[in-house]
């Protein structure tokens, strides 16, 4: 049954969308909707454009992101951060990004904002419009860090792709833009990312997840004794579900494979493991290997991979020459340790001559802190390995130490802040508070703003286990870069046992999952 059928053959949801899903405002759109005098104003979200997030500590150079709102570009409409997802219920609107070199690489995730049983009838289109004499990869990867779509050029000069409709469960992606020729780009030339709706012409394979779940939630509504017999038929669907789920996956590489030309097929014999191996000792992959990774890999696995080369080679090289122009050679830091704490504070040691200890640990806080952070997170699994709210937790308290440390010059527990009745943030000192609270139209202010809202609930909620705080830490070695894992003194496990919402003897507590391990 296409779109227009469901709309105009009066069925049950006939009356609920027609021709599009039924979209609710988020607390900041309507925030975005309201002028200077309280009036609602829908037409100030259209044509927007939206600016790509580099205020924050991770920016959007790492796939797993605690912050993913961004700001309104077009300060006539007000001030505004929006999720990527907002780009799906208006199509008119854009966000607009640039890659800084040829290397640059770009992340953004979002979900899809409509209901799951809207899924059944609507699928979603992604499209990237690239500088004149550019060709960027746009690479879609679902929340388990799958690659489940690549755009292709449409014919009208730009690039698309389509979200896949395999299940209903499915709801968190990430894109990713790389340069895909390798020729030099300027952070002058602006790419746009934008997405449309449109019919999902594969419903037939979510049909009875719906129904199921249809029925499940109606016996469930009505108190039928007999609802966990629906629950046990839901499941039985779901896994069959997620079977098929690895079909698709499967055969979308398989096809994505075969349309490589032949120089680019893999025909070695080594596994994925051992390439992204290979790639995390630095070693050069052929052209072959790369594509053959870029299709099979898992998003964290490669990410990781990447970053264990780049720290061991361009950012261990760029750091020695630094180095090298003060006159310190790698001898002088042969068995150099690094830590960085949460406020950023920087502390080297392992080093013999004071005055070369002082150099080095001044050129870090200068200039390398943020970025042996970024490599830090993207290497450490104690730090990679965490479930979604406990990282999003753990990352949000190191950006915001590191931010009233740079306001106040001094570090900040953030154990006693708390919320006032007015929404503002409470406990912090003088020039933090006035700075935190009374700030508008800034994108830093903004995102740390919420990123307090989030700590201090989770504090309350979380009780005395304590601040997900880590150190990172590299140990400097064989003339390069390499993390050392220093792990958290609070207990992880229980954390995010306490931050995850727990079900019980309800319609949800006994629903199957999915076998897949969660990476955005």
């Amino acid at each position: 049954m296409g779109v227009n059928a469901v709309n105009d053959a009066g069925s049950k949801w006939g009356a609920a969308f027609s021709k599009r899903p039924i979209f609710f405002m988020s607390r900041k759109e309507m925030e975005a909707c309201v002028d200077a005098n309280g009036v609602i104003h829908k037409s100030r979200l259209k044509n927007v454009e939206l600016r790509e997030d580099t205020c924050t500590l991770s920016s959007n150079d790492t796939y797993r992101r605690p912050n993913t709102t961004y700001e309104v570009c077009d300060k006539d409409k007000g001030s505004a951060f929006l999720d990527l997802n907002f780009l799906i219920k208006d199509e008119t609107s854009s966000l607009r990004g640039s890659l800084s070199d040829k290397k640059d690489v770009d992340f953004y995730n979002f979900s899809i904002p409509f209901p799951n049983f809207q899924r059944n009838y609507f699928g979603v289109e992604a499209y990237i419009d690239m500088p004149e004499g550019c060709d960027y990869d746009l690479t879609l990867y679902d929340e388990y860090g799958n690659q489940v779509g690549k755009a292709e050029w449409d014919g009208e000069g730009r690039k698309k792709l389509s979200v896949p409709n395999w299940d209903m469960d499915t709801n968190k992606y990430c894109l990713k833009v790389e340069n895909g020729n390798g020729e030099e780009v300027s952070p002058n030339d602006f790419y746009r990312i934008s997405f449309h709706v449109c019919e999902n012409k594969e419903h037939e394979k979510t049909d009875a997840v719906r129904e199921a779940y249809g029925n499940l939630y109606s016996a469930y509504s009505r108190k039928d004794e007999n609802w966990r017999d629906y629950l046990e038929k839901y499941n039985a669907v779901l896994r069959e579900t997620e079977q098929n789920y690895r079909n698709e996956l499967e055969q979308l590489h398989r096809k994505q494979y075969e349309s490589l030309p032949e120089e680019k097929k893999y025909k070695g014999g080594r596994t994925v493991d051992e390439l992204l191996q290979n790639l995390a000792e630095g070693k050069d992959l052929s052209e072959a290997e790369r594509q053959y990774v870029k299709i099979f890999a898992n998003l964290k696995d490669m990410e990781k991979a990447q970053q264990k080369a780049e720290l061991k080679n361009d950012f261990s090289d760029e750091f020695y020459k630094d180095l090298e122009s003060r006159g310190i050679s790698r001898e002088d830091i042969e068995g150099m340790r690094v830590r960085i704490g949460s406020s950023g504070d920087v502390t080297v040691d392992g080093v013999e001559d004071e005055t070369v200890r002082e150099q080095v640990q001044k050129l870090i806080d200068e200039k390398y802190s943020d970025r042996m952070y970024r490599y830090y997170i993207g290497i450490a699994d104690s730090v990679g390995n965490l479930p979604y709210n406990a990282y999003r937790y753990a990352a949000e308290v190191q950006e915001v130490r590191r931010y009233l440390k740079g306001v106040t010059g001094q570090d900040i527990p953030l154990e006693n802040l708390y919320m006032l009745p007015d929404g503002n943030i409470g406990g912090l000192p003088k020039k933090a508070d006035k700075l935190i609270n009374n700030t508008k139209n800034n994108a830093k202010t903004d995102q740390m703003r919420e990123a307090l809202r989030n700590i201090i609930g989770n504090i309350r909620v979380s009780g005395d286990l304590g601040i997900p705080d880590f150190t990172s830490q590299f140990q400097f070695g064989d003339g390069a870069f390499s993390v050392v894992d220093s792990g958290f003194a609070v207990n992880m496990g229980t954390l995010d046992g306490r931050l995850t919402p727990q079900y019980s003897g309800n319609m949800y507590s006994d629903m199957y999952r999915y076998q897949f391990r969660k990476v955005l």
